[in-house]
Order: C-alpha cells, then structure tokens, then sequence
C-alpha cells in the first residue's frame, strides 16, 4: 500500500498525572542524574562533580524538564530566547564540561534518568501515552543540549575579543565611598578588562559581571512581560520577595557545605509553597522573587503567608526554625511598572524584617484555601 513520504510530526505534550506527580520529585531526579554522572566519569574527576552545583541547580533543571513534557508554554521557556533558556544552558556547566562532546553527554545522562522516571511512573497506562512521552521528552532534552552549546559558543567570543581589549585600572574604592563606574568600550560594546591596585584582571571577571546582569535583564524582562499582559487582559498582578533572614550571618559563621545544604532547604521550601502559574526567580542564594500572575493583594498576601510558614517547617539553623522576610507590591496599587513594584516589595519586605513578622498584612480565608502547585523556577 502506498504511504508516500514520511513526514515528521511534533510530539504533542503528555497530560498525565504520572508526569505531573514528577514536579515534587525534582530532588531526587537531580540526585539520580548526580549520581550518573559521576558513574560515568573518569575516578579523578569524580570529586569535582561531586562539589559542584548539580545538588544546588540540578532540581531546577529538572523541573523544567517535567514542566516542558506536559505544556507548550513551559516547553517555550527552555528554548531559545526563552526566560528558562539561561537555566537550561548550564546543564553541561552543571556537569563540569570541558568540551561540546562532554556537554552532550551530560544531557543525555539527563534525559535517560528523566525517561527512567517516567516510565515508572507511566507504566500502568496506554502504551500509546508511553510512547508520546519518549517522544515529547527527546524534543525536550534537545532543546536543553541546543540551550549548552549556544552558550559554550556565546562564551568563546568575549575571551577571543580580550585579547585585543586593554585593561583599565581601577583603583580600590575608599570606605563608604562607592565604586566608579566602569567604562563600556565603545568600538565593541564590551566591559574592558579590569585590574585591581597589586595585580592583573580579566575578561573572566568581566564575564561573570555580564552574566549576572543577563540574568537580572532576564526576570525583570519577564515581570515586564507579565505586566503588559495583565494590562492588556485586565488581570490582576503581584510580585513577591521572599528572603532568609540571617543569611550572612549564616554564611559568615558555617562551613560553605552547610551553608548550601540550608540555603537549598529554603529554595525547596519555596519552591514547594509557590503555585504553577506563579514564576519563580532566584536572584541569589536567600533571596527569591515570584511574579503571582492573575493575583491580587488577598491572594498575594496568602501566597506570602504561605511561604513564611513552610520556610519555617522545611529546615532549621542550629537548633531554631529557618524564617524569612517577605514583601509584596500588587500592580495598579504600588505600583504601574518594573520597577516601582520591585521597589515597593523591597520596602515592604524590610518594614516585616524590622517587625519581626513574615509578612505584613492578613490573608484572606478563601484565597489561603488555594492549594499549593509548584511553580517554574526562572533563573538563578
């Protein structure tokens, strides 16, 4: 019989409650990809994968994954452009890659832990369902190994232009004086390197300034995002900063592996208290930003609230209960752009630090009722 030529179909997304279940696994799927990888490494390298940021960004990683296996939207977040491309590039990173070769190989060790669990969890159902979620899952992992080596190739060009950039001294800043700002160098638009008073700078430095600040560009161009559309829709909108109390204290007295095991406590608990449609963004170790779509301030006040208590409950510091400070800014109420809400939620979090409260302000009976989904987490 003829067929005629065989076209390509895209994989549809898997709508399961087994994929769906995976989302309060992400610790453990980033612990069987941890462990794969060091399975597969040579014995000498095996301890820096150990050491690295698998345990602390690898939940994240596999978050995004589950989430892209079952909704169009979140697949768009990992692909290119996308506000979780950035999350999804450091896979090989993560893995300490030293080549393309290495970093796909980090990928896929990924994808087949995530097959594994998926099909324990699917295995009672449809063959058919079986074989879309093979399908949907190597559309994903391909999209997150596209993710690794544009950014190993977006890498390469500022240390091939160093060479050819002079550095710029700049001398220590007095106490209490800030720092001047650093030049942009106007024929290539990049930071020049930089040199402290007693030694040599680099592009290196430089490049890690500009990451965080693409970073930064990334969860604030999506709150702005989030903001037109709300307008254009008339929906409610909120944003949240929830951040540890004591952080550097706590960095400034523990051990930097018990620092992160707490400091990755208070992200799970985070993550665990946000619902799917919120955005989670991490902009450092203790401090978290989530953009509560279609929220209000009673909703938004039982999100906080919702996280105060579970930050508490996740972990403890030396013998006393983890707690954080959180502070909300609601669209149309504190503010009508980027950055008057982030400002308002910045005030409002330090009026509850100095408090000694949560969050300030009460929940509403019905919106605390709402049941606790995890959401996406954007990038750290």
């Amino acid at each position: 019989m003829e067929r005629g030529v065989p076209r390509r179909r895209r994989p549809r997304p898997v709508v399961s409650a087994g994929v769906e279940a995976l989302l309060l696994r992400s610790e453990e799927l980033a612990k069987g990809w941890l462990l794969a990888l060091v399975e597969d490494a040579p014995l000498e390298r095996a301890a820096a994968i150990l050491a690295g940021d698998v345990a602390r960004d690898g939940p994240r990683i596999c978050d995004a994954v589950v989430r892209a296996l079952y909704d169009e939207a979140d697949l768009r977040r990992i692909a290119s452009e996308g506000v979780l491309e950035p999350l999804a590039s450091r896979a090989g990173e993560l893995a300490g890659a030293q080549s393309a070769e290495a970093a796909a190989h980090a990928v896929r060790a990924l994808e087949q832990v995530m097959w594994a669990a998926v099909r324990a969890e699917l295995a009672q159902t449809d063959p058919d369902l079986l074989a879309d979620a093979a399908e949907r899952l190597s559309l994903v992992a391909g999209l997150v190994l596209a993710a690794t080596l544009r950014r190993r190739d977006q890498a390469e060009v500022p240390a091939r232009q160093a060479v050819r950039v002079a550095p710029l001294h700049v001398a220590r800043p007095e106490p209490g004086r800030a720092a001047e700002p650093v030049e942009r160098s106007a024929e290539r638009g990049v930071t020049p390197g930089l040199e402290e008073t007693g030694g040599a700078g680099g592009a290196a430095g430089d490049g890690e300034a500009a990451q965080e600040e693409s970073r930064d560009a990334l969860w604030v161009g999506a709150l702005r995002d989030e903001i037109t559309r709300a307008g254009r829709a008339s929906l409610p909108l909120s944003l949240l900063l929830v951040e540890l109390d004591d952080a550097a204290r706590l960095v400034a007295v523990e051990p930097g592996d018990e620092a992160s095991a707490t400091f990755g406590r208070f992200a799970q608990a985070v993550r665990t208290a946000v619902r799917r449609r919120d955005v989670l963004a991490c902009e450092t170790d203790s401090r978290a930003w989530i953009i509560a779509r279609d929220t209000g301030r009673a909703g938004a006040q039982a999100l906080g609230s919702r996280i105060a208590t579970s930050v508490p409950a996740e972990g403890s510091w030396r013998g006393g209960p983890l707690t954080v400070s959180v502070g909300l800014a609601v669209l149309g109420e504190d503010g009508y752009n980027a950055t008057s809400l982030i400002d308002a939620a910045e005030q409002m979090r330090f009026a509850a630090e100095a408090s000694g409260i949560g969050i300030i302000g009460e929940a509403d009976d019905d919106e605390s009722a709402e049941p606790a989904e995890p959401g996406p987490s954007l990038v750290s």
